[in-house]
């Protein structure tokens, strides 16, 4: 009977759940995760959005304009044709506030443009105006707020890139010389005319 007992024992041992001792019991165990990879938008090289939005529409005469923008390039190219500032002058009032002509408050505008002129009459400035509406124009901002058609065209274009072509339009504004500073400050600085989508006449001065 006495050697049966440690056998008995051995059994009951091995009958026992196995416990982890406690280095195994503290070491981490791995558990498989499964990697989970989520879709990439194709993203557009870049500049490519930036030019969609920011690249002006061009165009040339009336054609493209809307209507009520037609109708009013019309009227400061008739008025300006006349050679009567009394005329342009009603063209100016047909806006609930007159066009911008200056960076700076001006009183009357017909005065002021009188002394902006070489003449001190106010017919080289209106000879200028008429070269500026039949030059190219630009759409500026399609589609916002700060909706704008722009003549010329070359107050929103990058000088540099002018082609031959319109260089020969640029110098029936400006002169050659007038040119070479333009680039040197990178930007056009004649005057240039804004009229909004609505046919609202918002300026007519010196570009900044």
């Amino acid at each position: 009977m006495i050697r049966i007992l440690p056998a008995l024992a051995l059994l009951a041992i091995a009958a026992m759940p196995w416990r982890a001792t406690g280095a195994e019991a503290a070491a981490p165990r791995k558990v498989e995760t499964e990697r989970i990879t989520v879709p990439t938008k194709p993203v557009d090289p870049p500049g490519k959005a930036a030019t969609a939005i920011t690249e002006p529409k061009l165009g040339k005469g009336a054609a493209g304009l809307p209507p009520l923008v037609a109708k009013t390039r019309q009227a400061i190219l008739d008025a300006a044709y006349s050679g009567d500032l009394g005329t342009l002058r009603a063209v100016m009032q047909r806006n609930e506030t007159p066009p911008s002509l200056s960076i700076n408050e001006v009183g009357d505008p017909i005065d002021y443009l009188k002394t902006q002129s070489g003449d001190g009459e106010g017919l080289e400035v209106l000879a200028i105006l008429t070269d500026v509406l039949e030059a190219g124009w630009a759409l500026k901002g399609a589609g916002t707020a700060q909706e704008m058609y722009i003549w010329p065209a070359f107050a929103v274009l990058p000088l540099d890139k002018l082609t031959p072509g319109e260089k020969v339009e640029l110098y029936k504004i400006i002169t050659s010389s007038d040119f070479d500073e333009m680039k040197n400050a990178g930007k056009y600085t004649f005057y240039s005319v804004g009229i909004g989508p609505d046919g609202t006449w918002h300026y007519f001065k010196l570009t900044d």
